[in-house]
């Protein structure tokens, strides 16, 4: 991850926990809801189905409990407009780490409305394993998101700037869907690279859910393009991270889950969402349908779901790889060790630990190499997942421990790299 990519992410971070101080209490955000019946399998190759595989696992509904109060239209993901009003406030009294979060933020959102429009792909081509392809990825997907936090900061103390921040935030976030913008296949870093920056775009999106687009008289939340914007995003990103969910341990299946519940919740019913389907093999790995391998460019092949069965599949993959069962069938996974993915009891997480020490290494000699810069880049989005997730209702994410073997606590990850003198400031 580049430095201002890697930058921008401990600033998210550090807003969704300050968001948290900021929550006033329970209230109305929807939960998405899972469909109730999967259909099978598709009868015949060319025709999608809708549903999951009979043997892949339904997802359970989640059980409400505690959400943020919003208003408006937005539905919060790591933060809300209304916790990023009380942010400055508190900010603006000099209260830290308000003050010096705010400023960055606001630093973030003028270098991106400075910056140079990134360079539009005509199609998403991803052929080499590095984070940074293609910069409207990169660099476009998180300026699309600062822009849009520094909209809500600035919106009622400089009215033009935040107008300047919300039409280029806008432009970045729908110029893909307007292009009708494809991707290539499932290729080298395409799965990752796609569940890393995605999510961005849709946290922007739903920022700008109040914001009236430009010479209409829609906001954003009810504007054919927010409609372009859900059906791209159903038709062609998901089935990507949505494959690598079910097929990777390491921070790449952690970073899909987190794109998969953030496209699904977004999405909801308003548009299908074309994926693979999945059935276990005999080692417990899943493995693709024949009849519904979802080939790039088309979705004769997928199936196709509702956004709140691909959140809920989401969550269910989590619990599945942090406990520790959800088996990846490759020779550079720890699992071809005999060691499984998952959040250990003492917090560690193997598949990231054996980038530099064996898969059961039990501490972190070195806290700036590779083990501990792979672990915060695994952990991240399992944090933010986590937080989706509680602002829909279920704190789960947050408290699980496995009690039959102790696996499973996300807090443990995290206490795991303080253990260890990791300190997060390196980039991955």
């Amino acid at each position: 991850m580049n430095k201002k990519a890697f930058q921008f992410a401990k600033l998210l971070l550090i807003f969704a926990f300050l968001a948290a101080s900021c929550r006033p209490g329970p209230g109305p955000t929807a939960l998405p809801t899972a469909a109730t019946t999967p259909a099978g399998e598709p009868t015949q190759a060319g025709t999608p189905s809708v549903g999951v595989l009979p043997t892949e696992p339904a997802p359970t509904q989640v059980t409400p409990s505690v959400r943020a109060t919003v208003s408006g239209n937005s539905r919060g993901y790591l933060t809300t407009p209304q916790e990023l009003q009380a942010i400055k406030q508190k900010a603006e009294q000099g209260i830290e780490p308000y003050r010096s979060t705010v400023q960055a933020a606001l630093l973030a959102a003028q270098e991106a409305l400075n910056a140079k429009f990134p360079r539009v792909p005509d199609e998403i081509d991803i052929d080499e394993d590095k984070i940074e392809t293609p910069k409207y990825l990169s660099e476009g997907a998180l300026d699309a998101y600062a822009l849009a936090l520094g909209f809500h900061l600035v919106k009622e103390s400089d009215p033009l700037l935040a107008e300047k921040y919300a039409e280029k935030a806008y432009k970045l976030v729908m110029t893909l869907p307007r292009r009708h913008t494809d991707v290539s296949g499932y290729q080298a870093n395409t799965r990752l690279n796609l569940s890393v920056y995605i999510p961005a775009f849709v946290y922007a999106a739903d920022l700008l859910a109040d914001w009236k687009v430009p010479g209409t008289d829609k906001f954003f939340y009810e504007s054919p393009d927010n409609q372009q914007l859900k059906e791209w995003l159903g038709s062609v990103i998901i089935r990507y991270p949505y494959n690598a969910a079910h097929t990777r341990n390491n921070n790449w299946g952690a970073w899909a889950r987190l794109a998969t519940a953030a496209i699904g919740d977004y999405v909801g019913a308003d548009a299908p969402l074309y994926i693979q389907g999945f059935a276990k093999g005999i080692s417990g790995e899943y493995l693709i349908n024949p009849l519904a391998v979802c080939d790039p460019h088309a979705v004769v092949d997928c199936l196709a779901i509702d956004g709140g069965m691909a959140y809920a599949t989401a969550l269910r993959l989590h619990f599945e790889f942090v406990d520790g069962k959800l088996v990846e069938n490759s020779r550079s996974s720890c699992d071809s060790e005999g060691i499984p993915g998952m959040i250990r009891p003492d917090g560690g997480l193997p598949d990231e630990l054996r980038r530099q020490y064996k898969c059961d290494s039990i501490e972190i000699k070195d806290p700036e190499g590779a083990a501990a810069s792979y672990s915060q880049f695994a952990i991240q989005p399992m944090v933010s997942l986590a937080e989706i997730a509680w602002r829909r209702g279920s704190a789960e994410l947050y408290t699980h421990i496995d009690p039959a073997t102790g696996r499973g606590a996300l807090y443990r990850a995290i206490q795991f790299l303080v253990k260890n003198n990791v300190r997060m400031k390196h980039p991955t």
